[in-house]
């Protein structure tokens, strides 16, 4: 999808206005697994977080590089669904570009060291950039109290590369 369409920059508005989102994989028996991350888009349908070399997430992206992204808004109840290949982004210029935007995400609190702060202060946090293959917003209506089957789903963009 063309990245000046209007499907595109509705994904990407969301993505950095709402941060968070969990992230699933698959481990060795096929079994999911999802962690919490902070997202941030770059460009080129690419978004990017930060984890430790050290963890099962970091090593199912590495045997499995399929993973996930849910991002999710409770006031609006909406989400923006992502699939896509992960990598280790390693790119000077990706890096630079991933620092600036993340350090932002921190700067409310004085004292906070970011993701990215701790992995030039040690050396087990990387960059994974998701090339995104498909993207969906979602946004939910009409759900009722008791959860009956009778809301609408309204679709506002899909992305697919």
């Amino acid at each position: 999808m063309d990245e000046s369409s209007a499907d595109y920059q509705k994904i990407m508005a969301y993505i950095e206005s709402h941060p968070v989102g969990v992230v699933s994989t698959v481990d060795e028996h096929g079994l999911p697994e999802a962690a919490a991350v902070y997202v941030f888009s770059v460009s080129h349908h690419t978004v990017c977080f930060v984890t430790r070399n050290l963890t099962r997430k970091y090593q199912n992206i590495y045997a499995r590089g399929d993973v996930a992204i849910t991002i999710y808004n409770d006031s609006d109840v909406s989400t923006v669904q992502i699939t896509g290949k992960a990598f280790v982004a390693n790119d000077e210029h990706m890096l630079s570009y991933a620092m600036d935007k993340i350090n932002k995400l921190f700067i409310v609190r004085h004292d906070a060291v970011s993701p990215l702060g701790k992995m030039n202060n040690a050396g087990d946090y990387v960059l994974i950039g998701v090339e995104i293959s498909y993207a969906r917003l979602r946004l939910f209506q009409g759900i009722d109290a008791n959860m009956s089957m009778s809301y609408k789903e309204h679709i506002i963009g899909n992305l697919k590369s």
